[in-house]
């Protein structure tokens, strides 16, 4: 992932240390610089109520302090390259202060572990759903047993899109899977999930009028060569990436593209998934798309998720100054 450069870690997890384990590996490998974020919740109301002890703004500075330090002795446990990292800690809701912190350094990459994740089940929750919408950048979501490579990566790429942010989306997926692929020795795999353009059934019988307006053979002809052309766009933009010594296995499936893409995660046993997230209604980031959404609710692999171009992040206007103590 050598496009990567600025990685940002949010620590505010249960199980961290894979994530700043990768982000270390990453940063090593590509000259990145590396910034380990937390977020803890402002100082209780009910502390100024007692007598004797600091005021409300001591009191947050003190734990902002030990997070910090805490954060640093966890680095030092298993940290001994010569990689430079610093250390952010802020007051505030976790997702919106990831996003500040963002922008404010123009991160290009966030990584974090799932939470919760026990083996199987869902990989979002709602601090990574919050950035997954919102985030300007890149998002890693890891699950927390992920500390070295990816063995079987799966990248959903739709290109039945053909408009100007699908087409670079589609590109920045294909050329990022190659990479992680070629890294990792993983292997790969490219799916394309398709269905009928027009809203018609698939269980519509024979015998039907439409069906008998087009000839019983003319569907099976049309999905034939519809998979065909969409296997040609993937092979041309294996050919575009320029990677030639990793070589993608092809899917191309019929159906609804969440289903088609949570069936190949468990099918290849992927433990990443690359994908895009593309906003579904006129306010830029306000919501992910509804493939994104699907896929994101019940997946069980780590995901690298990737915005399109020209996306706008709605805190982008808003004042970008926090508590923090860097």
């Amino acid at each position: 992932m050598e496009r990567f450069k600025k990685l940002l870690v949010y620590t505010g997890t249960e199980e961290p240390e894979g994530a700043i384990a990768r982000a270390i590996v990453l940063a090593m490998e590509n000259g990145a610089s590396l910034t380990l974020m937390d977020v803890i919740k402002p100082v209780p109301r009910i502390l100024r109520l007692f007598k004797g002890v600091a005021g409300p703004d001591e009191l947050q500075r003190l734990l902002i302090e030990d997070h910090r330090a805490k954060l640093q002795a966890q680095v030092d446990e298993f940290y001994d390259a010569d990689v430079p990292i610093d250390i952010v800690v802020t007051v505030g809701d976790p997702a919106m202060e990831v996003i500040r912190e963002v922008l404010r350094n123009d991160h290009d990459l966030v990584i974090k572990a799932a939470d919760g994740f026990r083996g199987a089940g869902r990989v979002v929750g709602s601090v990574a759903r919050a950035l997954l919408r919102m985030c300007p950048c890149a998002m890693l979501l890891l699950k927390p047993q992920i500390h070295g490579e990816f063995d079987q990566v799966l990248a959903a790429i739709d290109v039945d899109r053909q408009d100007t942010p699908h087409k670079k989306l589609n590109e920045s997926i294909a050329e990022l899977s190659l990479e992680i692929a070629r890294s990792d020795e993983a292997t790969l795999h490219w799916l394309s999930a398709w269905e009928m353009p027009l809203e018609v059934p698939f269980e519509l019988p024979l015998e039907s009028p439409f069906q008998q307006s087009f000839g019983e053979d003319q569907f099976e002809d049309v999905f034939s060569i519809h998979a065909e052309n969409i296997r040609t766009h993937l092979g041309e933009l294996h050919t575009a990436a320029g990677i030639t010594d990793v070589s993608p296995e092809i899917h191309v499936r019929r159906g609804p593209a969440a289903d088609v893409i949570s069936e190949m995660v468990e099918e290849v046993q992927a433990d990443l998934l690359v994908m895009g997230t593309v906003c579904r209604t006129g306010i830029a980031g306000f919501l992910i798309g509804n493939t994104a959404e699907s896929v994101l609710a019940d997946v069980s692999c780590s995901v690298l998720a990737l915005k399109p171009p020209g996306f706008v992040c709605p805190v982008a206007g808003e004042t970008l100054e926090s508590k923090v103590v860097s």
